[in-house]
């Protein structure tokens, strides 16, 4: 049984924990790759960071307050700064407070949760059909250690698939489809977590596994099924995330697909002009 509980703590930790910093990197990764394209210029950075950015900080902000950190300074956002910041949001904490000390993590993270769920929400006004489709998705998809590492390689990349497929099968619907795209992919480009960001998370990161820890192993020892019930809870809550991580990670390729169109264009252009 206590082996058990060890393995089930070690699943909830790559799930609500590792998950996330591996999406969040793979989002940064495209977001530099992005920017580099377009040599970082002002039309790139400011154009998405209009709609991004604001976006990007409320989220730190929204978790600043669930978990009463004080807040002592937030920009939205900001042109010509000298460290090429944004926006940011600068907060404190009493360091003995345990659930002030863990909102560390989900401040770090917000951006990805906060990002995707408006777009998630967002997509049922623009996209109906998309949004329907792709709950269908989320509750059909299965995150369980029983399910096999194989098999739940093919569920992330069927899922995967499935949501680019959703994304592009109401494009003849008109403006709508293109007011929703360009806006999920401001904030998508913008969901990157910066190195303060994944910094002030990581400081939470040991009193979480030793939470998980202690939460599993008490309602481990309990009898009358307790623990069966909170098994199936997190099950649920680390297939729902990892959906959104993988929504948030598809749309953060189509910005880059469209990064890389736009750039094509624009060379193709050049070319024509200096003839």
């Amino acid at each position: 049984m206590f082996v058990e509980i060890l393995l089930n703590v070690l699943w909830h930790v790559i799930a609500f924990i590792g998950c996330v910093y591996l999406v969040g990197f793979l989002i940064s990764l495209i977001n530099r790759t992005f920017y580099k394209m377009f040599n970082y210029s002002k039309l790139s950075v400011y154009g998405t960071g209009l709609i991004g950015t604001p976006i990007h900080e409320t989220s730190h902000l929204l978790m600043c307050l669930v978990f009463f950190h004080k807040v002592n300074a937030v920009k939205f956002f900001q042109i010509n700064d000298e460290d090429g910041v944004l926006g940011y949001v600068n907060h404190s904490w009493n360091p003995r407070n345990i659930y002030q000390q863990i909102g560390n993590y989900f401040i770090g993270v917000a951006p990805i949760a906060v990002g995707t769920l408006i777009i998630y929400f967002g997509m049922q006004y623009f996209l109906p059909n998309t949004f329907s489709q792709i709950s269908t998705y989320f509750k059909e998809f299965s995150f369980l250690p029983s399910d096999g590492i194989m098999n739940i390689f093919g569920n992330v990349f069927t899922l995967f698939g499935g949501m680019m497929k959703s994304m592009f099968a109401e494009f003849s619907i008109g403006w709508k489809w293109w007011v929703f795209m360009l806006v999920s992919l401001c904030i998508a480009i913008h969901m990157s977590l910066s190195g303060a960001d994944i910094k002030g998370s990581l400081v939470a990161i040991p009193l979480m596994i030793v939470l998980l820890l202690a939460v599993n192993l008490v309602l481990g020892l309990i009898p009358f099924g307790i623990y069966d019930d909170f098994l199936g809870v997190m099950s649920f809550g680390s297939s729902f995330l990892l959906c959104t991580l993988i929504l948030s990670l598809v749309l953060s390729v189509l910005c880059l697909a469209a990064g890389i169109i736009i750039k094509v264009v624009i060379l193709i252009l050049r070319k024509i002009f200096r003839r």
